[in-house]
C-alpha cells in the first residue's frame, strides 16, 4: 500500500479523489501537528552549517544554500517543513530493505528497457538497405542519432528531476509514455529521412532513465552501499545494448526490421505499466515538498515550505542556464582531468557501439549466421558485464570501501584500473585478429566478453572517481561526461564499417581497424598510472574539485 500510494499512479488517484484515496499519515483522522514535526530555518543544524561553508566556497553561485526565515514569493516568516524524526518512514533512506531492493529492480528494468532501443534494430540493418535503397553507412544513422538524442536530452531532463514539485517520476514516466508511442510511428516509417527524426525524438525521451538512474540509486541507499548499487544499475545500463541484438534478431528473422520496434513498443510499454503502479517517487525534497502542500491544505498555514522550495524559489533563470547547460561545457573541456577522464570513457562507449557494425560482419559475412544465431553472437558482451559486475562488487566491499575509510585519497581506485585497463587492447586485439573463417566462432564471442570484464571495472573506477573529485558540481561532472559519451559512441559507428572494410585484408576484414582501436586503448593505459600519481596535485590546481 505505501508503495502504490507514492507511486505516479497513486499521486493521481490522490489527487484526482482530493485526498480521499490514498491517505498519507498526515491526513488519517486523529493527526496532530506540532512544532516538533517542522524544523525553523534559523536554527543551525550540521547539515546547514556544512552547505554554508560550502556555499561560502562557491564564488559562482550568488545564494546560499539555506535562507532566512523569510518565504521569496510572500516575504513572510516560513516554516519549514522536515522529516518527522530520524526514523520517519516517508524517507527513501529509511525504507524496508525489501522496498530498497524491489525499487532498485525498477530502476534496472527501466534502464535496461530504454537502452536495449539503441541497438535493437541493429541485425535487421541488411532488410533497411533493401527497402529504404540506401547503404550500410546510412542505415546505420538512427542508431547514431538515438545515441545523440540520449546525450542531448539529459542536459534538459535531468536538472528538472531535481526540482522538488517536479520529482523523479514526472520526468521518468511522461517521458516513457512519449517514448512507447514513439514506437508505433518509428515501425511504420516509410522512408529513412523519417526513420532518423523519429529515432532522435526516441532517444531524446529516453534520456531520463538513462542519466537519473544512478541518482535515484542515491536517493535511497545510503553512501556507504551507493558503490553496489551503481554497479548494478551499470550492469543493467550495458544490458541494454546487449540484449537488443538478441531480441531483434528474433523478429528481424521471423518477420522483418519493422518488427523489432513493434517488440520494443511491447517491453517498454509493459515496463512503463508495472512503473507506473509500483514506482514509487524517490527524491526526498520532493516528498516533502508534497508533505508541505498537504499540510497547508490541512492547517491553513500557507507559510509551511520546505527547505528546496526556498532554495529553488531563489535561484534565477540565469542561474539555472549557467549550472546546467554551461557549466557542464567549462568543466568538461577547461579541467584538465575530466576532458581526459571524459576521452577515456567515450572512447569506452565507442568501441562497444563501433561492435554493432562489427558483429554482422564477423558472425553474417564471415561465419555465415542467421539473424538468430547472430544476435545470440551478443550474448558474449552479456556473460562479460555479468562476470565484471560481480568482479567489481567484490572489490567495493573487500579493496575500495577499506581503502577510503583508511583515509586514502581518490586516487587510490586507479590501482583496480592497473589492471583493468590493459585488458582492453588485448580484448580488442583478440577479436579482431580471431575474426577469420579457419578460427572457431566461439574465440570473438570470448574476446568480446573480455573486452567489458575490463571495460565496466575501468568505468566504474573513472565515474567513481569523477564523483568523488568535484562533488561540488557533481551533476554538471556528470551531464558533461554522459554528453561526451553519447556524442562519441554516436559517431563511431558511421566509419566503423569503412574503419574495417577498408583496412582489410579479405582474410582478416576487421584485423587491422581492431588493431588501430586497440592502438588507440593501449595509448590510455597510462592514463590510470597518471592519475594515481599525479591526480592530486591536478586537483589541488582546480578550482572545481575538492
Amino acid at each position: 500500500m505505501d508503495i502504490v500510494r507514492s507511486s505516479f499512479f497513486g499521486e493521481l488517484v490522490h489527487s484526482a479523489s482530493g485526498g480521499r484515496l490514498f491517505q498519507f499519515p498526515d491526513q488519517q483522522p486523529g493527526f496532530k501537528f506540532s512544532a516538533d514535526e517542522v524544523h525553523d530555518p534559523t536554527v543551525s543544524t550540521p547539515e546547514s552549517e556544512n552547505d554554508e561553508k560550502r556555499s561560502s566556497k562557491d564564488e559562482e553561485s550568488s545564494r546560499g544554500t539555506t535562507r532566512g526565515p523569510e518565504d521569496a514569493e510572500t516575504g513572510k516568516e516560513a516554516t519549514l517543513v522536515d522529516w518527522y524524526g530520524p526514523d520517519d518512514p516517508e524517507n527513501p533512506q529509511n525504507w524496508p530493505f525489501r522496498r530498497k531492493i524491489f525499487v532498485m529492480l525498477q530502476l534496472c528494468l527501466l534502464t535496461t528497457a530504454l537502452y536495449m532501443g539503441s541497438s535493437i534494430y541493429t541485425p535487421g540493418i541488411g532488410q533497411l538497405v533493401e527497402d529504404f535503397h540506401i547503404s550500410v553507412t546510412v542505415a546505420s544513422i538512427p542508431l547514431c542519432v538515438y545515441v545523440f538524442g540520449y546525450g542531448i536530452g539529459q542536459m534538459l531532463f535531468a536538472p528538472l528531476s531535481e526540482v522538488p514539485v517536479i520529482g523523479r517520476n514526472w520526468v521518468y514516466l511522461p517521458t516513457m509514455f512519449i517514448y512507447v508511442i514513439l514506437q508505433i510511428p518509428i515501425a511504420l516509417s516509410k522512408n529513412i529521412g523519417s526513420l532518423i527524426v523519429l529515432r532522435f525524438i526516441a532517444g531524446f525521451f529516453s534520456s531520463p532513465a538513462l542519466s537519473n538512474g544512478g541518482a535515484s540509486m542515491g536517493d535511497i541507499m545510503a553512501p556507504s552501499f551507493l558503490p553496489y548499487g551503481i554497479a548494478i544499475w551499470g550492469g543493467a545500463a550495458v544490458c541494454g545494448p546487449v540484449l537488443g541484438p538478441l531480441l531483434g534478431g528474433i523478429f528481424a528473422q521471423v518477420k522483418d526490421w519493422r518488427w523489432s520496434f513493434w517488440c520494443l513498443m511491447w517491453i517498454s510499454g509493459g515496463a512503463f505499466i508495472v512503473l507506473v503502479l509500483f514506482l514509487p517517487e524517490t527524491f526526498g525534497p520532493t516528498i516533502l515538498a508534497r508533505r508541505a502542500r498537504r499540510l497547508r491544505k490541512s492547517t491553513g498555514n500557507k507559510e509551511l515550505t520546505t527547505k528546496a522550495e526556498l532554495e529553488f524559489a531563489s535561484v534565477t533563470t540565469g542561474e539555472m542556464i549557467r549550472e546546467n547547460l554551461i557549466r557542464p561545457f567549462i568543466i568538461s573541456f577547461a579541467e584538465p582531468g575530466v576532458l581526459m577522464l571524459n576521452i577515456y570513457t567515450g572512447f569506452m562507449y565507442a568501441v562497444l557501439y563501433t561492435w554493432f557494425e562489427a558483429f554482422p560482419i564477423v558472425f553474417d559475412d564471415i561465419h555465415h549466421f542467421n539473424l538468430i544465431e547472430s544476435g545470440v553472437a551478443y550474448c558474449g558482451l552479456l556473460v562479460g558485464c555479468t562476470i565484471s559486475c560481480a568482479i567489481y562488487v567484490y572489490l567495493i566491499g573487500h579493496k575500495i570501501i577499506p581503502w577510503l575509510m583508511a583515509g586514502h585519497r581518490p586516487e587510490i581506485l586507479f590501482k583496480i584500473g592497473f589492471f583493468a585497463s590493459p585488458i582492453l587492447p588485448v580484448a580488442m586485439l583478440f577479436f579482431g585478429w580471431s575474426s577469420t573463417a579457419t578460427v572457431h566462432w566461439i574465440a570473438p564471442i570470448i574476446a568480446s566478453g573480455l573486452f567489458l570484464v575490463g571495460g565496466f571495472i575501468l568505468f566504474q573506477v573513472l565515474f567513481n572517481y569523477l564523483g568523488m573529485s568535484y562533488p561540488r558540481y557533481l551533476a554538471s561532472v556528470f551531464a558533461g561526461n554522459g554528453l561526451f559519451r553519447s556524442m562519441m559512441a554516436g559517431a563511431f559507428p558511421l566509419f566503423a564499417r569503412q574503419l574495417f572494410v577498408k583496412l582489410g585484408p579479405s582474410k582478416f576484414p576487421i584485423g587491422f581497424g581492431s588493431t588501430v582501436l586497440a592502438g588507440v586503448a593501449a595509448l590510455l593505459v597510462v592514463l590510470p598510472f597518471f592519475f594515481y600519481g599525479a591526480g592530486h596535485l591536478m586537483r589541488a590546481r582546480s578550482k572545481y574539485a575538492n
